[in-house]
């Protein structure tokens, strides 16, 4: 009768090594499968810029009130062939119906501001959630098109907020970089803090309602440096087909 001996590290050392390759190939298989761009499985992720290698970058503006900035700045996009992505508010789509119906011509992107929302998500998310559809349906019924991006305004969220986005598959957009147009800092600062701060896949703040009187002027010169860093502008939805969404 033969005598079999085992070595019982080497049987560890391979069950262990199976068990991480097979681990490994589970995590490669979900990282590729993930959508890019997309938000997590609970569809909340709130996304402030993305994973990309390449130039792109998006600019955004926020419109909550006023009539006098949006125009001059759809102005300047026109002339410079710049699509961009307005983040509004039904109440101001109501008030100002020919510049919404402008943006949406001219090519941009239109996204839910949370303009006006603050407070109702703090208990639950349930006012909140009607607040969205019924801006959303205010924006569609102006300019023909239904958002699917959301942004928090004033960039405070919670999980009240997300929870509120998720039903309706709300993309939350935020922002990695921050003109602080609305400060009227003066242009020159206004495009030094976007080059300074600019990155690939970066989401840039800016804003059209009247108080920031000081965008139009400086929104030239901010396309300008940008493109001479090897930008290329485009449209956050865009964006978000060139990599993962990240949070921070």
């Amino acid at each position: 009768m033969k005598v079999y001996f085992f070595n019982i590290s080497k049987i560890i050392k391979f069950i262990l090594t199976v068990s991480l390759l097979g681990g490994a190939a589970l995590f490669m298989t979900a990282v590729l499968l993930e959508p890019a761009g997309k938000p997590d499985s609970a569809g909340t992720k709130v996304i402030c810029r993305i994973k990309t290698a390449e130039k792109t970058a998006a600019l955004t503006f926020n419109v909550g009130w006023g009539n006098r900035v949006p125009g001059p700045v759809l102005d300047i996009l026109k002339d410079e062939n710049v699509k961009a992505t307005f983040f509004i508010s039904g109440s101001w789509a109501r008030n100002h119906p020919e510049l919404a119906r402008r943006i949406a011509r001219e090519g941009h992107e239109i996204g839910n501001s949370g303009e006006g929302l603050s407070g109702p998500w703090a208990k639950g998310g349930t006012a909140l959630k009607d607040l969205l559809a019924k801006s959303r349906d205010d924006i569609r019924e102006v300019t023909g098109i239904t958002p699917t991006l959301f942004r928090v305004t004033g960039g405070t969220w919670d999980t009240g907020c997300q929870a509120a986005a998720k039903e309706p598959d709300w993309v939350i957009i935020q922002w990695s970089l921050d003109s602080l147009d609305i400060q009227t800092p003066g242009p020159d600062k206004i495009v030094e803090n976007v080059i300074k701060g600019v990155q690939p896949g970066s989401i840039i703040l800016l804003n059209a309602s009247d108080t920031a009187s000081q965008t139009p002027e400086a929104l030239p010169a901010v396309i300008r440096a940008l493109r001479g860093e090897g930008y290329q502008l485009v449209t956050v939805s865009f964006l978000l087909k060139q990599g993962p969404g990240l949070s921070g």
